[in-house]
């Protein structure tokens, strides 16, 4: 499935005689294309004119084979250089010429695309290459060393935004070709063709109520089970990995914070917060990149079991005191699998936190000290004992106390 999505980007230069020059650069690969485009829907014309209005006849083809990168008509016009638009040119010209016959341009009922000035710059997908910056900004490298920055802005939109961008930078998402525009307001504009991966009809067929309960785990980042067939069930990641990567982070600031300390001003100092600001965004980027896999662990194992819906936890951040993620990750976490879940067609729903942990998901008793240990889960009453996560999370999975 192929989507489009219009972000403003500007150049990312500090140096405003360069960023200038690179502005007029695509303005004058613009005007390079408009000249190009109208020529070439010109030549083929003449063709299909000359040949009678045949598209059948051995003239008219023998024309098209002619239309190609190095046809005459190109020789004098500027092309911006990195930029394949003979060949860009060419493939629209073709399909616009293409869409007017089947629109009735034999008949007079209209006629071929007359291109505009203002017709936006094409470029290819593999020409445009996405990654974070420093500040966990989106950057996008370009064709002669043009670096864009991308807008996402505060809207409503600019989450999904986000989370489009960041599955394009993590490769799930492929872009194709695009094109660079300005609006009214003379802002630089990136229209993005997307390839979106689509889940087959035949892999995914959920069953009606099925679902699939999301717990944040204790000893686990994330544990999941099934509501109808409980046995089914998964964990996620491990306390130990994820805790052992937080203590490094944590010792790194303390200490770049200390060395801080002991300088006092200068260019020593400047290097030091440019190195803990740095160092801020690497801890960011591992909290995204691991939500990342997490919720598409979570979205995929949703899938394969053909759930209707995701159940996940309400819970604020008093209960999540005791919990592998903190709240520092865990919202962005729910974001992710609420954007996953959508694409693949599967209803995210919320339920209420109170006593998951501590009820049997088995006789439904309610007791404090059925959780006597972190990681274990025994009923006084009918005995039950296991994981303590593993309880919860069916317990969230069968749960109908719903939150909006």
């Amino acid at each position: 499935m192929n989507t489009v999505r219009k972000i403003k980007i500007i150049i990312n230069n500090g140096d405003d005689e360069i960023r200038k020059s690179q502005y007029q650069f695509i303005r004058n690969a613009m005007y390079a294309q408009y000249q190009g485009l109208n020529r070439c829907m010109g030549y083929l014309m003449s063709g299909y004119y000359a040949n009678n209005m045949d598209i059948k006849s051995q003239g008219f083809k023998d024309h098209q084979k002619t239309i190609t990168n190095s046809l005459y008509i190109f020789n004098d016009i500027e092309f911006g250089k990195g930029i394949d638009s003979k060949s860009s040119i060419t493939q629209k010209v073709k399909k616009d010429f293409s869409t007017a016959l089947k629109n009735g341009l034999a008949k007079g009922e209209r006629t071929v695309t007359n291109y505009k000035r203002s017709f936006p710059l094409m470029t290819r997908g593999r020409d445009l290459k996405f990654s974070y910056g420093d500040n966990d900004e989106i950057l996008i490298n370009w064709v002669n060393k043009i670096q864009f920055k991308a807008i996402t802005g505060n809207s409503k939109n600019s989450i999904e935004l986000e989370h489009t961008l960041h599955k394009i930078i993590n490769g799930d998402y492929k872009v194709g070709q695009s094109s660079l525009t300005f609006n009214k307001k003379n802002e630089l504009i990136l229209i993005l063709t997307i390839a979106i991966p689509e889940v087959k009809g035949d892999e995914y067929k959920p069953v009606a109520n099925r679902t699939l309960g999301v717990d944040l785990g204790l000893a686990f980042p994330v544990y999941m089970a099934l509501n109808d067939i409980t046995y089914i069930r998964k964990s996620l990641g491990s306390y130990n990995e994820f805790a052992k990567q937080k203590l490094q982070y944590k010792a790194r600031r303390e200490r770049l914070y200390k060395q801080l300390d002991s300088v006092k001003g200068g260019k020593g100092r400047k290097d030091k917060l440019k190195a803990l600001d740095q160092f801020k965004e690497k801890e960011k980027n591992f909290a995204k990149t691991y939500n990342h896999f997490l919720s598409k662990k979570i979205v995929l194992f949703a899938i394969k079991n053909q759930c209707e819906y995701i159940n996940l936890e309400k819970i604020d951040s008093s209960g999540l005191e005791n919990r592998v993620l903190g709240l520092w990750t865990y919202y962005d976490l729910q974001k992710d699998i609420e954007y996953k879940a959508k694409l693949a067609g599967i209803k995210v729903r919320y339920v209420k936190a109170a006593y998951t942990s501590q009820r049997c998901s088995r006789c439904g008793d309610i007791e404090k000290e059925n959780r006597q240990e972190q990681s274990k889960f025994v009923c006084k009453k009918c005995g039950l004992d296991i994981n303590a996560d593993y309880n919860a999370s069916i317990n969230i999975a069968q749960s109908t106390e719903f939150i909006k």
